[in-house]
């Protein structure tokens, strides 16, 4: 069952705008040093910032609930399948599973995030 959908759309050259204007200030804020880390070793880190910066818009969406993780609390990095997305504090239900979608190109960085738990046989009577 869909718990909450999010998706979040980042010009790049606006991420890269803010860098160039607040530099690592701006990085340490929004990104974990994981995330730094990683997107500073691509031949284009803007657009690998972009995309993490929607994803982590596209989860705050997806939550649809008052209490949101901080941005250092979320981090986003390469996993075997695709980025995963860790938060750092639990903010929920365990059984929870997110998936996460993130694309980039030159102007642009989308993510989207869906948010789902799967309906035990008690809640459903016909499993």
């Amino acid at each position: 069952m869909i718990e909450g959908i999010g998706v979040d759309i980042v010009s790049v050259e606006r991420i890269n705008l803010v860098y160039k204007k607040h530099g690592n200030r701006f990085l340490q804020k929004i990104f974990t040093p994981g995330e730094i880390e990683y997107c500073k070793t691509k031949k284009k880190p803007a657009e690998h910032f972009a995309a993490r910066f929607a994803a982590k818009e596209a989860l705050a969406k997806a939550l649809n609930t008052a209490k949101k993780p901080g941005w250092q609390q979320v981090e986003i990095l390469p996993g075997n399948d695709g980025p995963e997305i860790k938060i750092k504090e639990s903010f929920l239900d365990p059984d929870l599973d997110i998936k996460l979608s993130m694309s980039h190109e030159r102007r642009w960085a989308v993510a989207m995030v869906i948010i789902s738990k799967e309906v035990g046989k008690s809640e459903t009577g016909n499993r």
